[in-house]
């Protein structure tokens, strides 16, 4: 019995791990995880003397709780828990866990408590106590006891003595749902469910989950069909019967029998079963979650979600609202504008889903989507809101001229989707109310090809644009890489000629990527935007107002803003190790080169450019700027020969080869590709002949050299504006601000110096130096952080060499 009693122990520690990483904390040991197990407690004496003596028998021995979770930092201990082998055994874990409170109270210390008894999936139960200041009390959800770990987040709130012991559930981190919604994509493959199927088993297990209160069984004779009875209700409540059958799954699935009990449980560690008035948690949880479990596998790509709300805010969608969306998918802009409206009115839900049920409209014609669609507002409360399973295009019913606001995202390019998308904008506009408005998320794209220019003007016709924003590159990955934008548009007035439009470019929502996720990060612009927006402001780099021409892309109006000292230094400092990378690969070639400019007293000349109007401070103040050799536009006719080569290459510097050619320029001078890398801007400090699909920017007398890489800072840090219609010019870029503080400008000079010793060892060492001078390179492009100011790498280079 004894053995069986540790196994069982061993069993809980494994639900109590998975408990405690489904709501984002690290199971890990201090200082890189959350958790001290057990006796691990021992070797941090604060912790120590607060169980010393307060054993569970009240026999003298020190205490023993399964696990404290502590504040990486301070050692502080959040929370502590006891777990019991068997469900049964709850009255016992809550007894010796209060016991350890006591102690930790008489300490002066009041963390939160967890009882947990059982050892897997089915069988446990869970209560978590805080201190009042008089005695520990439950925390609870809606006036019952939660039954799931608090994530870091909540703990900080529940345990000042004076908060609240009530609390709802909180999304758990992004990592953890896509850890979950990963394994779930196994278990489904594994169960033979195709990608197009796992969307809609996923949803009608979580809507099961909800509508049933929890109450699945899990045996696998019973578990598929529990599911479906349960979701099955789901939509006869909310009068959507006829959408049921695309939400299902297959109970003859032998395979998936057996994996539903684990797909459950790992739904039920994400609270999705928590069933009182938590739908916007549900529906939230629903649609992040859906994200990981393949979204784009039935040809859509889901809007995310502080997205959706931009745009429900951009259009201030309110009570009086006809809301239209016609491609839907899962609901994320009807959810949008329903939320803003419960936030703007702080309305009942009998009020909200009255006002839903008549003014929010959806339309997808993909089944699984339209049902998925449905579901998701189930999930927070409301089942009958107006979503058809309908071609918007086809529909005889669609609802022309009725919605103020349409909001939407048309699918992206897909072998399933014939319908380019503005076919979508134009059946949206067709939906409005003259003076309505439509915000909707397209392909970049159509701002900026001149094969979309007629449809442009045809919007332009008979509508006004009213904002162009840009969305961040990554905004759609992992799942697929698109250059998309926001365009507002207002229906039924003709655009006029010197009407000023917004322009903006969000480079940061708020989120980022890491391994494969997008999660949060500081600085998030949209708040920004937002405000901009409705006072009418200009902010550099960020949004301004113009008037508008045949492009729309942003990259076209956005003003340029100044860079700070530490941008330029971080982007200058980079240019100077690929101009240091490119010496060390060439060294024999760039020393042959010399000697051969040398010996043939090879003249230089100096590069074409001319003066462009441009404001003191400016990149066109600096320089000169012209285009490289029209002797080298044809490069096919080059033969191998000693002379440096430079074109619009998109790595080594810019070095296209080594030729017979003698046309060669005096550097220095920056080199910016017009075609092919964009805006890749680069040093030249060789002579070189440069082909014509180059600009050139030659310092005017008195600039000073490290101005040369201060611009080309700049140049890149613009590149995200050259891409389709936008090329890279000469007038454009000679109007970009430059820093030339002083002390910014000292910074750079020694970093050039440290970068220039490397250039010195490469082409005075003997070959086997030169193999360690290039591995030296090749260390500092993998770890730039290691690039140190002062002489520190000079040092370490001459001890290396």
């Amino acid at each position: 019995m004894a053995l069986r009693a540790r196994v069982a122990e061993v069993r809980a520690e494994h639900l109590l791990t998975e408990m405690l990483v489904a709501q984002g904390w690290d199971a890990r040991k201090p200082p890189v995880g959350d958790l001290l197990r057990q006796q691990e407690y021992k070797d941090h004496p604060a912790l120590a003397e607060m169980l010393k003596g307060r054993g569970k028998q009240g026999g003298g021995g020190d205490g023993l709780p399964e696990g404290i979770l502590v504040d990486r930092i301070t050692l502080q201990p959040l929370v502590v828990i006891e777990a019991k082998p068997t469900g049964d055994n709850l009255a016992a874990a809550e007894k010796d866990v209060l016991h350890y409170g006591r102690a930790c109270v008489d300490a002066g210390s009041a963390p939160l408590l967890v009882a947990l008894a059982g050892s897997n999936e089915d069988d446990f139960q869970l209560r978590v106590y805080k201190w009042t200041g008089a005695k520990w009390v439950y925390v609870t959800y809606d006036k019952t006891p939660i039954a799931w770990i608090p994530n870091r987040e909540d703990v900080d709130r529940l345990l000042p003595i004076g908060a609240s012991s009530e609390m709802r559930p909180s999304i758990p981190p992004p990592e953890v749902l896509a850890e979950r919604a990963d394994e779930i994509n196994r278990l489904l493959r594994e169960a033979g469910i195709r990608d197009a199927l796992r969307p809609g088993v996923v949803g009608a297990i979580m809507l099961a989950l909800w509508q049933s209160q929890g109450n699945i069984r899990k045996d696998p004779k019973y578990i598929l069909g529990d599911i479906n009875k349960a979701s099955q209700q789901a939509f006869w409540d909310a009068k959507k019967a006829e959408l049921q059958k695309s939400l299902r799954v297959d109970e003859a699935n032998d395979d998936l029998a057996i994996k539903a009990r684990r797909i459950v449980s790992i739904l039920e560690r994400l609270n999705v079963h928590v069933l009182t008035a938590a739908h916007d948690y549900l529906g939230q949880l629903y649609e992040t979650f859906f994200r990981y479990t393949g979204g784009n596998t039935i040809g859509q790509y889901f809007t995310p979600r502080h997205i959706a709300d931009f745009m429900a805010e951009l259009c201030e969608v309110g009570p009086k609202d006809v809301v239209l969306d016609v491609s839907c998918g899962t609901g994320g802009f009807l959810i949008a504008s329903m939320n803003r409206i419960v936030v703007q009115k702080n309305l009942s839900r009998a009020q909200l889903s009255k006002i839903v049920k008549e003014r929010l409209i959806g339309i997808d014609k993909e089944p699984i989507t339209a049902a998925i669609c449905v579901a998701n507002m189930i999930l927070r409360g409301d089942g009958s809101t107006s979503v058809h399973r309908e071609d918007c295009f086809t529909w005889k019913d669609y609802p022309k001229g009725k919605a103020s606001v349409a909001l939407l995202n048309p699918p992206f390019p897909h072998a399933h989707t014939d319908r380019p998308p503005e076919d979508f904008v134009d059946r949206a506009l067709e939906g409005l109310q003259p003076n309505g408005q439509v915000a909707v998320i397209i392909p970049t794209s159509l701002l900026v090809k001149g094969s979309k220019k007629r449809w442009r003007a045809s919007i332009l016709k008979r509508n006004t644009l009213e904002a162009v924003i840009g969305l961040p590159d990554e905004l759609f990955q992992p799942y697929a890489s698109s250059y998309t934008t926001v365009l507002l548009i207002r229906k039924g007035l003709p655009h006029a000629a010197n009407r000023h439009v917004f322009f903006a470019r969000i480079t940061n929502d708020g989120l980022r990527i890491k391994k494969r996720v997008r999660v949060p990060r500081d600085g998030e612009q949209i708040t920004s935007i937002l405000q901009s927006y409705r006072k009418h402001l200009s902010v550099p780099g960020l949004c301004g107002w113009s008037p508008l021409a045949d492009i729309w892309g942003p990259g076209v109006y956005v003003p340029s803003r100044r860079l700070d000292a530490d941008e330029v230094l971080e982007a200058a400092t980079a240019l100077a190790r690929e101009r240091a990378a490119f010496v060390v690969r060439h060294a024999p070639d760039l020393t042959a080169f010399q000697a051969y400019v040398d010996a043939e007293n090879v003249p230089l000349k100096t590069p074409a450019g001319r003066d462009f109007p441009a404001e003191p401070g400016t990149v066109g103040a600096y320089f000169k700027i012209g285009y490289g050799q029209r002797s080298l536009h044809s490069k096919e006719r080059l033969v191998a020969g000693p002379s440096l080569v430079v074109s619009a290459s998109g790595n080594d510097n810019g070095c296209y080869g080594f030729f017979d050619f003698d046309d060669l320029l005096q550097p220095p001078f920056v080199t910016v590709p017009s075609t092919g890398s964009y805006g890749e801007a680069r040093i030249q400090e060789w002579p070189c002949g440069v082909t014509d699909d180059c600009l050139l920017l030659t310092p005017k007398d008195g600039t000073p050299p490290e101005l040369l890489y201060v611009a080309a800072a700049v140049i890149r840090n613009e590149r995200w504006r050259f891409n389709y219609g936008m090329k890279v010019t000469p007038a454009r870029i000679a109007a970009y601000p430059l820093n030339t503080d002083a002390d910014l400008l000292e910074r750079v000079r020694d970093a050039l110096d440290q970068l220039g010793r490397v250039d010195d060892l490469a082409l005075n060492a003997d070959a086997v130096d030169h193999g360690v001078a290039m591995e030296r390179l090749r260390d500092m492009e993998r770890h730039p952080q290691k690039v140190i100011r002062g002489k520190a790498l000079t040092e370490r280079l001459e001890a290396l060499l």
